[in-house]
Parts: C-alpha cells; sequence; structure tokens
C-alpha cells in the first residue's frame, strides 16, 4: 500500500465538497488515514495500491471539478503542528506530563521521560502509577497550584520534586484535563543562585589597608579552600557577612547556593521550620505542599548562620545533630533527608562565655568554631576610615547624582578621631547621610555623629536646655535623634534584640524594624 498526503484546493464555500470528496476516494478503493478542512483546502493522507493511484490527479479533476488544484505534502498542518510543539516541550528544561479529565496520561516530554522513567505503555495509565497517588487527583485538584514538593526515586536516588498544575479548560470553563510540569529542586537551587550571584562579593572587595584587615583577609582566603566549618567573630557592623560571602565565593563550593540566615531575625517559633522544613499537613497553618528548610536548599553550597549565639539551647542540639551526621528530618516527617552544605556561623558575643553560662552547648561551640575567623573593630584600624569613607562617597554619589563631591580634611580627622561602636555599617551611614545634605564638598557640619550625650549636627547640639530651645524646630527629626541614641546605646548594653526590646518596653518585631530602618545590626 502506498500512503500520500495531498492538498486539495477547491471552490470556496462550495456545500458539501469534504462529503463529496470522501465519497469519490471510497470508489477508488482509497483509505482516508487522516483528514483536515481549513477552507479553501481539504487535506487528506490517503493509503491505496498502485492501480488507485494511477492516473488519480486526472481521475479526481474529472470527478470533482470544483477540485481546483492538488500539491502532494510532507505532512499535513496540524501534523507539523504537533511536530512543533512536541519540539517546543521537549526543548523545555521542566518535565511536562499532559493529563485528560480522569488523569490519565496523554503526553509527556524527554524531560518528563528523565524524572518519572516513563514508558510507552503508560499512555493512558493513570497519572499515579508514576508518581505518589497524594499529589494529583482530578477530583481534588481542581485549581492551579504551584510549589508542590515530593521526593521521587530517580535513577535508583532519593530526590525532590517540586511539581507545578496548570489545569486546562474547555468550554465553558470545563476542566478537560491538566499539565503537570516538574523539575528537580537542585535545578531551582542553580537557577535562584545565578540569579543572585551578582549580589556575591570577592575578597578584592572588602576594603582596608590596615594590617589588621589584611591579616584577617589572608587567613579567609586559606581556609575557604577547607571543608572544615568557619565560625566568623567580631562586633555589629564590622562586615561578617561580607567575609562569609567572599569565602564562600573563593570555594569549591561556588556554583552552588549561598543561603543566609539572621538567627536573631527569625521569630523563636518558626526558627525550626525554617531550618528544616516540614511535610505536608505538619501544623496548623502549615503550607499544603509542605516546605524545604534552609538546609536543604543550601544543599551543594553554604549556609551561613549569622548570629549563632542567638539561637535557643534546644534548636542548638538539632544543628549539631545536622554537623555530625548531615541528615535533616522535617517537622512531620518520617525520613531523613542528606544535606551537604558547609557551615559559616557568626557572632558578635562571647560564646566561650555562654558556654560557662550553660546558654551555648559546649559540644556545638567546638564543632562550629573549627577556624576561627576574627574581624578587628574599626576603632583598631583607623588607617581604614579614610578608604572607606572615599569609597563610600565615590559609590553614593554616582547613586545620587553627584560624581565629583569630596570631603575635607577637617571632615575626615573628625571621623578618625571617633570611636565607631557600629563599626563600618556605622561609617557607611554616617557618609550617606552627609553625602545627601552635602552640595560638593562633605564638611565637619555635614556629619551627624551620636554620643552618649549628644547628637552633633556640625558644631551646634540639636539637644538644647529648655530655655535654650528657639521655634521653629524639626520635631520628628529630634524625636528620631532621641529613639536613634537610645537604640545604639541599647546596643552596647544588650547583646541580643530580645534583651533590648525588654529594655527598651517595645516588642521584638519592632526593635528588629527600628534597626533595619536605622541600618544598624547586632
Amino acid at each position: 500500500m502506498i500512503s500520500k498526503r495531498l492538498r486539495f484546493l477547491v471552490v470556496e464555500n462550495k456545500v458539501g465538497m469534504a462529503k463529496k470528496i470522501v465519497d469519490i476516494l471510497a470508489q477508488r478503493n482509497m483509505n482516508i488515514i487522516k483528514m483536515e478542512i481549513n477552507p479553501p483546502y481539504i487535506s487528506v493522507q490517503l493509503q491505496g495500491n498502485n492501480k488507485s493511484w494511477d492516473g488519480f490527479e486526472s481521475w479526481i479533476k474529472e470527478e470533482i471539478n470544483e477540485i481546483l488544484s492538488i500539491v502532494e505534502l510532507d505532512m499535513l498542518d496540524f501534523e507539523r503542528q504537533a511536530k512543533e510543539l512536541q519540539t517546543i516541550i521537549d526543548s523545555m528544561t521542566d518535565g511536562v506530563i499532559a493529563v485528560g479529565s480522569k488523569g490519565e496520561i496523554l503526553y509527556y516530554n524527554s524531560k518528563a521521560i528523565e524524572l518519572f522513567s516513563i514508558k510507552k505503555e503508560d499512555i493512558h495509565k493513570h497519572i499515579n502509577c508514576i508518581i505518589p497517588s497524594n499529589i494529583y487527583d482530578p477530583e481534588v485538584n481542581i485549581h492551579d497550584e504551584t510549589g508542590i514538593e515530593f521526593s521521587q526515586s530517580i535513577r535508583n536516588k532519593e530526590v525532590n520534586v517540586i511539581l507545578d498544575i496548570r489545569l486546562v479548560k474547555g468550554e465553558r470553563e470545563k476542566k478537560i484535563g491538566a499539565l503537570l510540569i516538574s523539575r528537580e529542586m537542585d535545578e531551582v537551587r542553580k537557577l535562584v543562585h545565578s540569579i543572585s550571584r551578582p549580589s556575591m562579593n570577592n575578597f578584592d572587595d572588602i576594603i582596608g589597608i590596615s594590617k589588621a584587615i589584611q591579616d584577617t583577609k589572608i587567613l579567609a582566603e586559606a581556609v575557604s579552600k577547607t571543608e572544615s566549618n568557619i565560625l566568623i567573630l567580631g562586633e555589629s557592623g564590622t562586615g561578617k557577612e561580607l567575609f562569609a560571602r567572599a569565602i564562600h565565593l573563593s570555594s569549591n563550593r561556588n556554583k552552588g547556593p549561598f543561603v543566609a540566615v539572621n538567627c536573631s531575625a527569625v521569630p523563636e517559633n518558626l526558627i525550626e521550620s525554617e531550618f528544616f522544613g516540614y511535610e505536608k499537613g505538619a501544623f496548623t497553618g502549615a503550607n499544603n505542599s509542605g516546605k524545604q528548610g534552609l538546609f536543604e536548599l543550601a544543599k551543594g553550597g553554604s549556609i551561613f548562620l549569622d548570629e549563632i549565639g542567638e539561637l535557643p539551647i534546644h534548636l542548638q542540639a538539632k544543628i549539631l545533630r545536622v554537623i555530625q551526621e548531615k541528615k535533616i528530618r522535617r517537622i512531620g516527617g518520617q525520613k531523613e533527608i542528606s544535606v551537604d552544605a558547609r557551615i559559616i556561623s557568626a557572632t558578635h558575643r562571647d560564646l566561650r562565655h555562654m558556654v560557662r553560662e550553660g546558654t551555648f552547648r559546649e559540644d556545638l561551640y567546638y564543632r562550629l568554631n573549627v577556624i576561627p575567623v576574627q574581624i578587628a573593630p574599626l576603632r583598631e584600624r583607623k588607617e581604614d576610615i579614610e578608604i572607606l569613607s572615599k569609597k563610600f562617597i565615590r559609590d553614593l554619589g554616582k547613586s545620587m547624582n553627584k560624581n565629583n563631591i569630596k570631603i575635607t580634611d577637617e571632615a575626615l580627622k573628625y571621623l578618625s578621631n571617633y570611636s565607631w561602636p557600629g563599626n563600618v555599617r556605622e561609617l557607611q551611614n554616617v557618609i550617606e547621610r552627609a553625602v545627601i545634605f552635602a552640595e560638593d564638598k562633605i564638611d565637619v557640619e555635614h556629619l551627624m555623629i551620636q554620643t552618649k550625650s549628644q547628637e552633633l549636627y556640625g558644631n551646634n547640639k540639636v539637644f538644647r536646655d529648655q530655655e535654650d530651645i528657639q521655634f521653629p524646630i524639626e520635631l520628628p527629626r529630634i524625636i528620631e535623634t532621641l529613639e536613634y541614641q537610645y537604640i545604639t546605646e541599647a546596643m552596647k548594653e544588650f547583646n541580643s534584640s530580645r534583651e533590648m526590646a525588654k529594655a527598651l518596653g517595645i516588642s521584638h518585631t519592632t526593635v528588629i524594624n527600628k534597626l533595619k530602618n536605622y541600618g544598624l545590626r547586632l
């Protein structure tokens, strides 16, 4: 039997042409395999023997004089469109499976074959033959859903998969099927890492000419090549996260994600779920599809635990277990999940003292403190103040369209004589305010620096004795200044945002927000 695809150009608006062609072809003992009508064209795939095809074109034109021309095709239009669609979905990096209204598998792409080991005989079987039965049920999943997580055995290895469900609807919005779009979580991590990578910095981005900062950079860069846990020590604002990011970027894990979490900023009742994740329905209010924890998200890369000294004692034991066994268990989960993330931690607190007090586990301390990296405070490396100030002025000047702004020698001397309890972060904030207020030259009068008893704006006191008050005054700025002063004093006195909140008579969340607003960090 010989098969051909033909396109007939017929007289437009001629009623019954398709039926007429079918009837005539039947008289010729020809089978119609496929047929497509797209006026003024009628396309068919025909099958017949040698005799059927002998003189076919002249015969059919005599029989049906409404046929104006005949062209032989490689494929029909809908076949070509199906091929193009299959090529598109096969080029996708996500697995795509189309299911019908009852959950039967209709088609899939090559990535789905890789993810779920789909075989030809799986066509028209229920989707639950290749994914867990609790993931998709056509009677239950009646809305689009995203971010459904589950484990799948791929190439004899347990892999976390994330799935999106997109409903396919027909007339009157009736559900006729769905597209299941899936990807490995490792691929999602790589994508997130590639997007966030521009925010990373290397050791060249850490500015300073002092011996203290140069020695610290040399040590940190050397230990970055190891797999050992690193504990970064330093006062608030010295740049601990800057060093952590540079260590990660210089390490053999630099193609993996860098996940940073401030332990003091996570509400205590959410810390465990944030760190270790949870399974579907683990607790009231839990995401319906469960959630990966930070240790899982950091797989193949580094996790930076800033302010590690703020961790509650019960969670310290679980962190210790992660370090020892490199496994976690989600809240509500029954199985252990392997994690491969290097831990870089940091604190401004004296962990040795906390160990003696019993508020920090000794065994965790020694696990974290394999390689300590100490960052000197800015008051101990005052030769860096000028170079840092000028860098901040250049960067901020560009963003504020003040490219030619300079700083006077008097202002630099004023900065050098200050003790900088907030370290480099405080210096950056002072410079930012000065750039805002100055025109083309930053002088002493543009600097706003806190002391224990007053805030100086140039050489004039903002706070005056009552009899000295002169109106008009900028009351909002004075209130803000006073608030800033008490918050910075509380930072020196107390070791955590929770202690600060209690002392200041405000909530822990309010303290976190005010620290953020003023650009301060413990």
